[in-house]
């Protein structure tokens, strides 16, 4: 059984850059890390605010390695029973379970809709702490997808994954929230972005361009005027959004 999204993960080609990235600007705190031996991977675990986000970094990249948003990663109880569901539904199995590559525990891999690759961990492992507080960044507000049909994604999340409906568009564990937009045409990447919650965005990107940070053009208002919204990449290209006002990832304890 699935009780949570735990992480998103983020395929690095600079540890260090991406590391100074998250936690310089964002506060973000180191609560995991290994090496995957058989791999020379780095493993790190950010948390940020009370969200999650897993950092890769192989050592020796394939030449046609994919670095940004990798995949999505929920936590469950009975991880065979439900790699046998999810794939018994039609949804293809990349990786059976077997113990993860740092030696904690256990996980598996599926393909979701729309080539979403969605990572099942089981483990006793508790990696988040207390909410880490910050100047700026209130919240974690969630993971964006892209979907091309917002209906079979939903009953994949809702239904087999277990997330309930937070508002239209809106999945949820508590406070973990997954936003699913849809699109015509099939995204080149089905992660779309990952969006925190500020007080005032504007202030916001004042703050963080005197730290040096870059932003992709001007704040602008937010869709269905809930505030305002603004964009800044990660070292690889990852998209983060900075929103302000009410919505429904707006999670003040997370």
């Amino acid at each position: 059984m699935f009780y949570e999204l735990n992480h998103c993960g983020i395929v690095v080609r600079d540890l260090d850059a991406s590391l100074d990235f998250y936690q310089d600007l964002f506060g973000a705190r180191v609560v995991f890390r290994k090496v995957i031996e058989a791999s020379s991977t780095d493993v790190v675990y950010l948390q940020l605010a009370g969200g999650l986000i897993e950092l890769l970094h192989p050592a020796n990249p394939a030449s046609d390695e994919q670095f940004g948003l990798n995949h999505i990663a929920f936590l469950t109880h009975s991880l065979d029973d439900d790699y046998s569901r999810l794939t018994e539904a039609g949804f293809e199995g990349q990786l059976a379970p077997r113990t993860a590559g740092t030696g904690v525990g256990r996980l598996a891999y599926v393909r979701g809709p729309d080539d979403a690759r969605v990572e099942l961990i089981q483990r006793d492992l508790p990696l988040r702490t207390a909410v880490i507080g910050h100047p700026i960044v209130r919240s974690f507000d969630h993971i964006a997808l892209v979907v091309t049909d917002r209906e079979r994604a939903r009953d994949f999340y809702q239904d087999l994954i277990g997330m309930k409906t937070l508002a239209p568009g809106y999945l949820h564990y508590d406070h973990d929230v997954l936003e699913l937009l849809e699109s015509a045409e099939p995204a080149a990447e089905s992660i779309s972005h990952i969006a925190l919650r500020v007080a005032n965005v504007d202030e916001a990107v004042a703050a963080f361009s005197a730290q040096g940070a870059r932003f992709e053009g001007a704040a602008t208002q937010n869709a269905a005027a809930r505030g305002r919204r603004a964009v800044i990449r990660d070292p690889d290209g990852v998209e983060i959004v900075l929103l302000d006002g009410p919505g429904p990832g707006a999670h003040p304890k997370h």
